[in-house]
């Protein structure tokens, strides 16, 4: 591969990453205005820079070594890019899946929401015993 063909690859991977991040924060605003609940993209990227960073340097990381895991023929080679993007998405799905804190921050508040909910209605489940 050429530092050009490299450089047209960190570029797509980075792109679907993106591609990512904005359905990501897609999802968590419409979460949290149903959940009536403040959502700022600060607070995300406050949260999830670590996942975040990661994401980006396994990007570069992926790029670097994939020579060494495929032969690159002239098929592959014609979609590349388009191999990339997927990559790039589908690695960040991963990350943010397993690191996330904005999603787990938004699973306490609707968690802590309901026991409230529960507190006020007397919806409170009683344990079933065990045999």
């Amino acid at each position: 591969m050429t530092h050009e063909l490299y450089t047209q690859c960190v570029i797509a991977c980075l792109i679907g990453n993106v591609l990512h991040v904005c359905f990501k924060i897609l999802s968590l605003w419409r979460n949290h205005k149903k959940a009536n609940l403040e959502f700022s993209f600060g607070s995300y990227f406050r949260d999830d820079k670590i996942p975040l960073m990661v994401d980006f340097l396994a990007s570069f990381a992926v790029v670097y070594i994939i020579d060494e895991w495929l032969s690159f023929n002239e098929f592959i080679i014609g979609k590349i890019k388009s191999i990339f993007v997927f990559v790039g998405f589908t690695g960040s799905y991963v990350i943010m899946l397993l690191m996330s804190v904005s999603e787990k921050k938004f699973r306490a508040a609707i968690d802590h929401k309901t026991n409230i909910a529960d507190q006020v209605t007397g919806n409170l489940e009683k344990p079933t015993p065990t045999k």
